[in-house]
């Protein structure tokens, strides 16, 4: 579904109708949250403005109330940890000899480093040149047509 385009206006319509409905509710947490989308856009000057637009006395001391605490942290989920069950002592000597090997085996950068890269095998190597552009030259015909 393509997304619908919103016009500046509109959108502007629609912030300024949340908040009053904020302010009227003294909403604190929507303040908050619309004043930050309000900064965000239009600036900190931009707020200020419509403080004074939309809001009276007490109202402006309620939105500035708002803005002055931290917000609120949200709830983070719980990581839920299930117990493994006990190892059997077959499970512990397989780790144990999968440990041990990877210690004295010999740092994969040494043996990188002696082998010389093996050539693409030749199907591959053609699939490969055919997608590769060939260099003829500047080609100026095909922009002056």
């Amino acid at each position: 579904m393509p997304a619908v385009f919103v016009s500046p206006r509109v959108r502007e319509r629609q912030l300024r109708e949340a908040l009053q409905e904020a302010l009227q509710q003294q909403d604190s947490q929507a303040l908050r949250q619309l004043s930050d989308r309000l900064v965000h856009r239009h600036g900190p000057v931009q707020l200020q403005r419509w403080m004074q637009a939309l809001a009276s006395e007490p109202q402006q001391l309620l939105w500035r109330q708002a803005l002055a605490q931290p917000p609120k942290p949200e709830p983070q989920p719980t990581n839920v940890t299930l117990e493994e069950p006990p190892m059997e002592e077959e499970e512990l000597s397989a780790v144990e000899q999968t440990i041990a090997a990877e210690e004295s085996a010999p740092p994969v950068e040494e043996t990188l480093e002696e082998q010389p890269p093996a050539p693409a095998p030749a199907p591959i190597k053609t699939a490969l040149q055919g997608w590769l552009p060939q260099w003829d030259g500047p080609q100026t015909d095909r922009l002056a047509s």
